[in-house]
C-alpha cells in the first residue's frame, strides 16, 4: 500500500486526480479500502458473495461518479455508501424470503397438486398466457422485475417512469396473479375431487 503521509498518496490528492479519470490513483484507492469495506459488510451480512458484489458496486460508483460529488472525507462516503447498499442488500433478501415463504404456503395448502407434472405444466402455461395479455407497460414492468430481477428503482431509471407508478403497476399484477393462481388451484381440486 501507498504511503499515506506522502502528500501525492493522501485521498484529497487521489481524490482529484480521480475526478480527472486517474485510473492509478483509483486502483491506489481500491487497495486501500477494499479489505476494510469488506469486513464492515461482512459484519452485517455474514454473506461473502453478497458483500463482495456489495463493495464491487461501491468503487464501480465511486469511478462513475466522483466528478460530479463533492466528496469530504472519503473514508466516511465510502463506508456511507457500503451501509447503504448493505440495506439494500438485507430489504431485497428479506422480500425473497417473504415471497418464498408465501409461495410455500400456497402449495402447501394445496399438497394433493404436488409432484403433478401436468398441473405445474398447467400453471406455468397459464400464467405465460396472461402475461402476454397484460397491457405492455404493465408486461414489460412484470418481466423486468420477476423475470430479470430489477430492483423498481432500475426498473424506473430504465423505463423513465416514477418508482411509484412502477410499485403501483407490479402491486395490480400481483394481486390479479394471485386471483388467477387461486382460482386454477380450486378448479383443479374441484376436478380431482369429482374424479374421485
Amino acid at each position: 500500500m501507498k504511503n499515506d503521509k506522502d502528500p501525492a498518496h493522501n485521498d484529497a490528492s487521489l481524490l482529484a486526480r480521480l475526478r480527472e479519470g486517474d485510473l492509478e490513483a483509483f486502483n491506489i484507492l481500491y487497495d486501500k479500502y477494499w479489505s476494510l469495506l469488506l469486513d464492515e459488510s461482512y459484519k452485517r451480512l455474514e454473506d461473502l458473495a453478497s458483500c463482495e458484489e456489495i463493495v464491487q458496486d461501491v468503487f464501480i460508483e465511486l469511478w462513475e461518479h466522483c466528478p460530479s460529488r463533492e466528496i469530504h472525507n472519503l473514508k466516511s462516503y465510502l463506508i456511507a455508501c457500503m451501509k447503504y447498499k448493505v440495506f439494500e442488500t438485507y430489504k431485497k433478501n428479506k422480500r425473497r424470503n417473504i415471497l418464498i415463504e408465501e409461495n410455500h404456503h400456497l402449495y402447501r395448502s394445496y399438497e394433493i397438486l404436488e409432484g403433478d407434472q401436468y398441473a405445474e405444466k398447467d400453471l406455468k402455461s397459464l400464467i405465460e398466457q396472461w402475461v402476454a395479455h397484460l397491457p405492455q407497460k404493465r408486461k414489460e414492468i412484470f418481466k423486468m422485475r420477476y423475470l430479470d430481477g430489477l430492483t423498481t428503482k432500475e426498473i424506473s431509471d430504465l423505463t423513465e417512469t416514477s418508482q411509484n407508478t412502477v410499485q403501483n403497476h407490479l402491486g395490480v399484477s400481483i394481486q390479479k396473479l394471485k386471483k388467477l393462481v387461486i382460482q386454477h388451484f380450486l378448479t383443479l381440486l374441484i376436478i380431482l375431487y369429482n374424479c374421485k
